[in-house]
């Protein structure tokens, strides 16, 4: 085999044409630049060629969500909401939950059939609440109103390579830096 020959970093075996190593089956979609035969035999690491094993994506989501609160109290908390407890209690005052819409409810009315998704908000507390909105308002002249509330219960934390970057969204739209290593 000439020496200069690109391979798979996991078994230095020519990988083949796909996105699976041809000789050894492993993924090679996240390796940024195969290593040549020398490289191989001589050792050295690839670029991405990494066989630790990736840390949970349960860990990422909770250190990506104590980061966000450390750096989001540490500036004030900036882009708090408070949004009303779907309650049906009549007579009492409503509660409200103080937090960030990580994920704006998705919906959409006019399409055939009709699209709707939940929401998801971060309380100051750090638990997390199911966000709905409520269409409100027919027959009056300013129609539609969404009605926004959050469940009463917390729900689980979810488990989502998208709640990281909704976070670190957040964190831009509202210029605040998460410290490494802030839990």
């Amino acid at each position: 085999m000439d020496s200069g020959a690109r391979v798979c970093p996991f078994c230095g075996e020519p990988p083949g044409v796909g996105v699976f190593c041809a000789a050894c089956g492993r993924n090679l979609a996240q390796v940024e630049r195969l290593p040549t035969r020398a490289q191989w035999e001589a050792g050295e690491p690839s670029a991405a060629a990494d066989d630790a094993p990736a840390r949970p994506l349960a860990d990422r989501c909770a250190e990506a969500t104590g980061a966000f609160l450390a750096a989001m109290h540490a500036a004030g908390d900036p882009g708090v909401v408070e949004t009303p407890v779907a309650s049906r209690a009549m007579l009492r005052r409503v509660p409200k939950v103080e937090g960030w819409v990580v994920r704006p409810v998705d919906r959409d009315d006019d399409a055939v059939p009709r699209r709707y998704a939940p929401g998801l908000v971060l309380a100051v507390d750090g638990r997390f609440h199911r966000l709905d909105s409520e269409l409100r308002g027919w027959g009056q002249r300013d129609f539609p109103q969404y009605h926004h509330t959050v469940g009463e219960e917390a729900v689980d934390p979810p488990v989502q390579e998208r709640l990281i970057d909704e976070l670190a969204a957040l964190l831009r739209d509202h210029d605040v830096t998460a410290q490494p290593g802030a839990a």
